[in-house]
């Protein structure tokens, strides 16, 4: 029997190959050995990809510049262990980005092991006895361990762990050790059922919590990162590239929705110039990448010709910041009275603004204010009207954070308000606590595809119909805003306000 590594690996991919597996085999199985196929495939890649975590990470030990010209990737030819691993995937391989990741996780997966914790100690027990004057020798364990047996056991994916790893950042004032340990362990119970893209968001957020300090100072990093840079391609075509910082961004993004929304699987409108407008867009004879090119343009023309104080237009791009507020501690003998901590956030978004920012467009623009009992119970208008208000609206935003259908990522401003119980068939009321946002997508697959959605106390559920689970197992639908994340390390706030420019 095979005991070698590689030889466990190529055993297993000549199993692979021998099965006669083809994507008619796929074709004839049932909808239900569909979904547990596909689950078993997954789960076998996840073990695989841990496995390649820990080679490419091994590969990179070997290659450590410290080694000079032994180190084995430059023994190979390679500048680095990036493109050694790389090279070592062969064709259509990841991109170097992806293996410096790929690299991090496994590093982090081999610190951590119980073995490698065992042998730093057996180390240190070594060098005492060979040198019983000296010192003791601590043995460190790194903060982000646990990330590594979370790799290691299956617990999360090596994307979600680097993921993490990075969005949680490193140790800096105020921000100890200790305090980057407890995180981790709260975020791997946390992440264990999310993607790496969510796993990222999620931290950066945790973060921002625990490290308010440094809001203003990683703001003003990714605002010194943004560029745009252009250049001419052979045949003629102006070609380029950009990076934006989250508020920036959210001005270019909003022009966006507003030019190509409809298309996009933007809000549908019942309004008759809202709704005429987004006909327009769609029966546009050109493609939605030309029509964004040639608005792109339009926009450049008309503002260097503009008059600085002219307004064009009834919609203007605009960035809403989610502003809360809560209670700061005990204020000393010398203070005048109470104090609120106030922090903020892109609306749709994982990105904490500076107070700076909040000043600023508070000045320019003033707020809504929405306030929150303890339960989540906003504003109600009862039956007067069967649309949501603009304010309502803007509860829900701040409560739902987007969709609320389940994997689903699009932002408020992609999302409709849905009545819980028919406003015309069921006597459904236009309160908030009976609406929940949806992007038009999911709005239609709820209505055309029979699921529902129930509200028990304030929480809500999705019912999927007999044909997507016999058994209509309600699936418990979690908000996508920052404030009802639930996590122990973000603190809670009762009252917020929304302001946009």
């Amino acid at each position: 029997m095979t005991t070698t590594i590689d030889g466990v690996f190529v055993d297993l991919t000549g199993s692979l190959a021998r099965s006669g597996i083809s994507a008619a085999s796929f074709a004839e199985l049932s909808d239900d050995e569909s979904e547990n196929t596909h689950r078993a495939i997954a789960q076998l890649a996840r073990e695989v990809a841990k496995y390649v975590a820990l080679s490419a990470a091994n590969v990179a030990s070997r290659s450590d510049w410290a080694l000079g010209r032994e180190g084995l990737a430059r023994k190979k030819g390679y500048a680095s262990a990036e493109d050694y691993v790389q090279a070592l995937g062969g064709g259509g391989g990841s991109t170097k980005a992806d293996t410096r990741r790929l690299i991090e996780a496994g590093t982090m997966a081999a610190e951590a092991e119980a073995e490698t914790a065992r042998a730093r100690q057996e180390q240190a027990d070594r060098l005492a006895l060979a040198h019983p004057e000296a010192p003791p020798v601590a043995v460190h364990t790194p903060w982000f361990a646990p990330l590594g047996s979370a790799v290691t056991d299956g617990t999360l994916s090596t994307d979600a762990a680097t993921a993490i790893r990075r969005g949680l950042g490193e140790p800096a004032i105020g921000v100890t050790d200790e305090m980057l340990a407890d995180a981790v362990v709260a975020l791997i119970a946390e992440c264990r059922s999310v993607n790496a893209d969510q796993a990222a968001k999620v931290a950066r957020q945790c973060r921002d919590s625990i490290d308010a300090a440094g809001i203003a100072s990683r703001a003003d990093a990714m605002r010194a990162r943004q560029y745009l840079r252009v250049w001419d391609k052979p045949d003629g075509m102006l070609h380029g590239s950009f990076e934006l910082d989250p508020e920036n961004g959210s001005y270019f993004k909003d022009f966006l929705l507003q030019i190509t929304g409809p298309r996009q699987g933007g809000p549908r409108f019942v309004e008759k110039g809202e709704k005429e407008r987004a006909q327009r867009i769609i029966a546009d004879p050109r493609s939605t990448d030309q029509i964004v090119a040639e608005a792109l343009i339009e926009v450049i023309k008309v503002a260097a010709a503009a008059d600085p104080g002219t307004l064009f237009g009834r919609i203007r791009p605009s960035v809403k910041l989610v502003i809360t507020e809560a209670p700061a501690p005990a204020p000393g003998p010398d203070t005048p009275g109470p104090l609120l901590l106030r922090n903020g956030f892109i609306e749709g978004t994982p990105d904490a603004v500076p107070a700076t920012t909040i000043d600023r467009v508070v000045r320019n623009t003033g707020f809504t204010p929405v306030l929150f009992s303890r339960d989540g119970t906003v504003l109600d208008v009862g039956r007067e009207q069967r649309l949501f208000t603009q304010a309502q609206r803007a509860a829900l935003a701040l409560r739902d954070g987007g969709c609320m259908w389940p994997d689903c990522h699009r932002p408020p401003s992609y999302s409709e308000a849905h009545h819980l119980h028919g406003w015309d068939a069921e006597g459904g009321l236009t309160n908030v606590e009976d609406g929940i946002l949806l992007c038009a997508r999911d709005h239609l697959r709820l209505h055309n595809d029979l699921w529902e959605i129930r509200r028990t106390g304030t929480e809500y559920w999705l019912i999927p119909p007999r044909t997507a689970d016999a058994n209509r197992t309600p699936i418990r639908l979690a908000s996508k805003s920052r404030l009802k994340l639930g996590s122990h390390l973000r603190p809670r706030r009762v009252k917020s306000s929304a302001s946009s420019h």
